[in-house]
């Protein structure tokens, strides 16, 4: 349970780092727009920087989508035997493992490739291996928080009596200990 949890609370800071993203990409951008607009002086370089942000925001909301199961899923509740319903939740969250190890791993290589060439911005060159380490990072925590919904739905699956069907927005697939 120590695990789960763990993996819980990291991806929820993490998600927090991509909040923070957000509000400072906001930020320029409402000082980029009253530049613009009253001193006929846009910040020089915006979409740089903006393109930087919007990365690592994005990428830091995937960790705790898949930690608490906020994804697009399609279940058959009720048309099919419960082992069958757990099985393909199962086969589901395997190849979404799958997929992400494999993103990581392209990451990596594609991170690797950007520092060695020393790639920058067009404007402004800023340097881009720093936004790309830390994307590849958040995508390689990616893998460990899947792996604890592999392991989740695999208890699932080899359960010895039906577990409640709830709406997966219902349900708290990694467990919170409140210590009450």
């Amino acid at each position: 349970m120590a695990f789960l949890e763990y993996i819980r609370r990291s991806s929820r800071s993490v998600a927090t780092l991509g909040l923070a993203a957000l509000v400072l990409l906001s930020i320029v951008m409402m000082a980029d727009i009253a530049g613009r607009e009253l001193f006929s002086s846009p910040i020089s370089g915006f979409s740089d920087i903006a393109d930087l942000i919007v990365v690592i925001a994005a990428a830091a909301c995937f960790p705790a989508s898949l930690a608490n199961n906020q994804h697009v899923a399609v279940r058959f509740a009720g048309l099919a035997h419960w082992r069958v319903r757990e099985g393909l939740d199962l086969i589901g969250h395997s190849i979404m493992l799958a997929v992400l190890s494999i993103i990581a791993y392209q990451l990596v290589r594609y991170t690797a490739d950007i520092y060695a060439t020393g790639q920058t911005t067009w404007l402004l060159y800023i340097p881009v291996w720093p936004v790309w380490v830390l994307v590849t990072a958040l995508f390689i925590l990616c893998v460990p928080v899947q792996l604890a919904q592999v392991l989740y739905y695999l208890r699932r699956f080899f359960s010895l009596r039906p577990l409640d069907d709830k709406p997966l927005a219902d349900e708290q697939v990694l467990p919170v200990e409140t210590g009450e």
